[in-house]
C-alpha cells in the first residue's frame, strides 16, 4: 500500500503505479493537467514511466479554456 498526498489530501493507492494508470483510476485527461511530482514538474511524456511511491506528494495542476478579454 502507497499512502500518497495529492493536492493536499491524504490518499491511499492499492500498489504503486505509474502517473498514467493514476490519472487513469482517477478519470484525468492527461492534457489536461499538469503534474508535480515532490516539488517537481513531471514531462508529459515521463507520466509512463514515473512511478508514484509512498510518501510521496504530488499537484495536478488543471487548464481551464473559455473566459473573455475585456
Amino acid at each position: 500500500m502507497a499512502k500518497i498526498v495529492v493536492n493536499g489530501k491524504n490518499e491511499e493507492l492499492e500498489k504503486s503505479v505509474s502517473l498514467s494508470e493514476l490519472l487513469k483510476l482517477k478519470n484525468i485527461r492527461p492534457e489536461v493537467v499538469t503534474i508535480e511530482l515532490n516539488d517537481s514538474i513531471v514531462e508529459r511524456k515521463d507520466y509512463a514511466v514515473t512511478i508514484v511511491k509512498d510518501g510521496d506528494r504530488l499537484e495536478l495542476v488543471y487548464f481551464m479554456g473559455g473566459g473573455e478579454n475585456g
